[in-house]
């Protein structure tokens, strides 16, 4: 069976998907990135301040704890990712 105009936007489209959580992927690891470099300079401001400076602390463990749950999406869309591949070979396989 020959595949049909719509199987080709269909195939079009999970590619376009696929390009985009791979952008997206790149995106967040530049976010990443950033987070790292300012969180650095956040270590090094609070080992230059004074003992009993709870707020630095309290905003260090805030900093900690969103990392953490971006840490969560990136493994999931990770995981989605992983699988994208194999349905579209799936897809295309469906369409022809």
């Amino acid at each position: 069976m020959a595949a049909t105009a719509h199987d080709d936007d269909r195939l079009a489209r999970l590619e376009e998907t696929q390009d985009a959580l791979v952008r997206g992927v790149a995106q967040m690891n530049e976010t990443l990135a950033t987070h790292t470099a300012m969180l650095e300079r956040i270590l090094l401001a609070a080992a230059d301040e004074a003992p009993g400076g709870g707020d630095l602390a309290e905003a260090l463990r805030d900093i900690a704890t969103a990392l953490a749950a971006q840490e969560a999406v990136l493994a999931r869309l990770d995981a989605r990712l992983g699988v994208l591949p194999g349905q579209i070979a799936e897809a295309v396989a469906t369409a022809t």
